[in-house]
């Protein structure tokens, strides 16, 4: 059998899944993840991906609140997929790392997303922000796009089980609502 595709996802597109505001890039963000549930992509990420996806709302935004409990263990469950693999960020990392940061100024979080890309050998890095472009000749960099053609959604959509549970993993409709004060 032939390898897969590896593909590293940036933190943004875990947020953009989870998103309620985010729901278009949801649906395509949900395809790539269904094809990596498959077998037909690999998914990379690093550990410091779950730091940043189940880390508490920025206060200064409007609406935000710190996640409750049970919204942090939902969204860790995500984490916790077989099918996506999660990079520690060892010394090769970090030092890949501090070199990204240093010749193309890099944030850390964005040089350790780009370290663990470049290290594990992925193909491409899907994020949905820009923060990557500056390098972009050393790793391939794209926003998730859709796999599934739209026929073929309908078609897969239609058989029972060809693509698992009609939803996957929590839905931004799971996450409680702030309270007006």
């Amino acid at each position: 059998m032939a390898s897969t595709r590896p593909v590293y996802w940036d933190t943004s597109c875990f947020i953009c899944f989870l998103n309620k505001s985010e729901l278009d890039r949801r649906k395509i963000c949900e395809d790539v993840l269904r094809h990596a549930q498959l077998g037909a992509i690999t998914l990379h990420t690093s550990v410091w991906t779950i730091a940043e996806t189940v880390r508490p709302k920025a206060k200064s935004l409007p609406g935000a609140r710190p996640l409750t409990a049970n919204e942090i263990v939902a969204i860790g469950a995500v984490f916790r997929w077989s099918w996506i693999t999660k990079h520690d960020v060892d010394q090769r990392v970090a030092f890949k790392a501090v070199e990204l940061s240093r010749d193309f100024n890099l944030s850390p979080a964005d040089a350790v997303h780009a370290a663990t890309a470049i290290v594990w050998r992925c193909h491409v890095l899907q994020r949905w922000d820009r923060d990557f472009d500056r390098i972009k000749h050393l790793i391939p960099v794209e926003s998730p796009a859709m796999m599934t053609a739209a026929q073929s959604q309908a078609d897969m959509a239609s058989v029972e089980g060809s693509f698992g549970p009609q939803r996957l993993g929590p839905h931004p409709d799971d996450f409680e609502e702030p309270t007006s004060p």
